[in-house]
């Protein structure tokens, strides 16, 4: 029996970036466009195994696109944070919402009690449908998402108020940030207990906050999903606040009056949300259309604030320890909500005490869709950048969209356009760009969201829009647009990604994604502030998420050496050898191995006589 050295397995990452192909003239766009349909093909993904929270506006529980072949529901549960009658039930440990469980929701189905949770809008449905829904409804999955086999977890933490329409009644409108976190946490003991990578992804968001990673929602999204901590994830996309001026910034000097104009020609509420550095003190002066004008000393320490209320403006003034976001950032904060007359208002800043003297703003709501007369924005020392607060958090993962399609055949059979979205593979216009507030891109990679045709809820406020409604889709499937349909395909992405490699964290998926994108001349040099790493690319994403091969045993018998190896399906494998480690070169003794997703043999004879000789196995695309 011949002795040997234990062989060496040295795992070599031999990366082929494949360009994409073609934009198809086919209803699966997106899913072409960022080769989904390319990456199942090769690599057998489906989402299996991974649990996906959506955080977002409720969902169509009934709908076949989230049951199992059986009639099942696919969804884990639902928590419905917008309600909170079963706030004190024994099942919910949180002591607010309403939890619903699988077995409820299976009941429900199989017609036990209804719940009382809904997708009035439609909008979570939407989010659920690009991430994971199985196209049940249209004929060959036509309109399925992209994550197909993921498990659900549906977290309603929103309603934008959706009257009452056909027999369903109005909703109220409901936004309560502080629930978050309790979102979050739900999401991760839901995986834990379930033993499943998750990923989360919160489809809300519009600019405001500190912007620089350091509100309290940023730090409780790092909390949960930072390094070292796999098979967690959370996205939440760039925001809807684009190409408009509605960020601005400057610095102030001692003894400066910097004047701040804003337009206000929507009626109703405008937030200036205005920060600057805690060793600096800035008095304030605000003047309303009217001509009236109100000057505040800056909080004399950094534990003091001042709050003013006029009848054109409610106005906080904030030292550095006590700002309204949570935030670490160690700067101060003005926050000026105005609800007088529209018209010009000016903040004028004086620098009573500067050390630093830099200032930064941002202007809600201001967005492209309102026309020119009734448009808020900043007028002067304009600043680039659009993106939310909750996407600077460090380990979010942050998609902006671009346009795939402009036009589309509706349910009647009238052929629809919509104009202003940009050009076909340029950016979408108000698809929010960075950079953060501490200088960060902000974005990490785009993702064709304007349009894709997904799931549409039944009875929800979007299904009496039949302009929407899409040809062939028998009223299941409609269009959706803007950063809250590019999000949840680049959470379907990701879901992908960890059921390949559930060892992933944040870090390496958000890494992953970024390196696998794919520049053209849309996007022009990458990294940049508007497209991030470039257009998102699923397949070249899974190569480089494909976990590295692993030696299972080596049996010698005789003169002859039998290796198990760990594989992929879809990648390939050779095997080489080597007398020694220092070589010139290694010997191939089997190459174009086939993955399989399980464990492989490779055996080699033996050269008689004392000796010794290493192995390796080499992964390629």
């Amino acid at each position: 029996m011949k002795t040997m050295p234990v062989p060496l397995c040295v795992a070599v990452w031999l990366l082929m970036l494949l360009l994409a192909p073609g934009r198809a003239a086919a209803m699966n766009l997106a899913r072409v466009e960022t080769r989904v349909d390319d990456a199942v093909a090769r690599f057998g993904v489906t989402g299996k195994g991974v649990l996906v929270a959506v955080m977002d506006r409720g969902i169509d529980w009934a709908n076949n696109d989230f049951r199992n072949a059986d009639g099942s529901t696919r969804i884990v549960a639902i928590f419905d944070l917008t309600d909170d009658s079963g706030a004190n039930d024994p099942n919910n440990p949180y002591g607010i919402g309403t939890l619903y469980s699988a077995d409820d929701i299976n009941a429900a189905l199989t017609g036990g009690p209804t719940l009382a949770t809904r997708d009035a809008e439609g909008h979570g449905t939407t989010t659920a449908g690009i991430a994971c829904g199985n196209g049940a409804n249209s004929l060959n999955a036509e309109y399925r998402g992209v994550a197909t086999n993921a498990a659900l977890l549906i977290i309603k933490i929103v309603s934008d108020g959706v009257p009452a329409h056909g027999d369903q009644p109005a909703e109220a409108a409901f936004y309560d940030p502080t629930r978050i976190p309790t979102a979050i946490q739900f999401a991760t003991d839901t995986a834990q207990s379930l033993g499943m990578p998750c990923v989360m992804t919160l489809n809300i968001g519009s600019q405001e906050g500190p912007t620089d990673g350091s509100s309290a929602l940023c730090q409780a999204i790092d909390q949960a999903v930072g390094p070292g901590k796999p098979g967690l994830v959370f996205l939440t996309g760039a925001g809807d606040d684009g190409g408009m001026p509605n960020r601005a910034g400057g610095v102030v000097a001692q003894g400066q009056t910097v004047p701040l104009q804003v337009q206000m020609g929507d009626a109703g509420s405008l937030v200036v949300n205005l920060w600057y550095a805690g060793t600096d003190r800035l008095d304030v002066t605000i003047q309303s259309p009217d001509g009236n004008s109100a000057t505040y000393a800056s909080p004399a320490s950094n534990n003091d604030y001042d709050f003013e209320a006029t009848g054109d403006f409610t106005y906080y003034h904030y030292g550095a320890v006590v700002n309204s976001y949570g935030s670490t950032n160690g700067e101060r904060q003005i926050y000026l909500e105005l609800t007088g007359p529209t018209g010009l208002y000016t903040l004028s800043l004086t620098g009573a005490q500067v050390t630093n003297g830099h200032f930064q703003a941002t202007l809600n709501p201001s967005q492209i869709w309102n026309t020119a007369a009734s448009s808020n924005l900043f007028l002067n020392d304009l600043e680039p950048g659009s993106i939310w607060d909750g996407a600077t958090a460090f380990y979010n993962i942050c998609a902006g969209d671009y346009v795939i399609r402009t036009n589309w055949v509706d349910i009647d059979g009238n052929v629809q356009s919509q104009s202003g979205e940009g050009l076909i593979g340029g950016l979408w216009p108000g698809s929010s760009v960075g950079p953060t507030f501490d200088g960060r891109p902000g974005i990490d990679v785009c993702l064709p969201g304007d349009s894709v045709f997904t799931t549409y809820a039944t009875n929800s406020y979007w299904e009496t829009f039949r302009f929407n409604l899409i040809q062939n889709g028998g009223g299941f499937y409609g269009r959706a647009s803007a950063v809250s349909a590019a999000d949840p395909m680049l959470a379907g992405m990701s879901a992908l990604l960890l059921e390949m490699n559930p060892n992933l964290d944040a870090a390496g998926v958000k890494s992953i994604l970024q390196r696998s994108a794919r520049a053209d001349a849309d996007t022009g040099a990458v990294p940049n502030p508007m497209w991030g790493y470039g257009k998102a690319d699923a397949y070249n994403a899974l190569i480089l998420a494909a976990p590295a091969p692993q030696i299972g045993s080596v049996m010698v018998n005789g003169n002859q050496l039998a290796l198990t190896f760990s594989t992929v399906k879809g990648m390939f494998y050779e095997v080489d050898r080597a007398g020694s480690l220092g070589a010139p070169g290694w010997t191939s003794i089997a190459n174009k191995i086939a993955g399989t997703g399980g464990s492989l043999q490779q055996t080699d004879a033996l050269t008689a006589g004392p000796g010794q000789a290493f192995y390796r196995v080499v992964m390629t695309p």
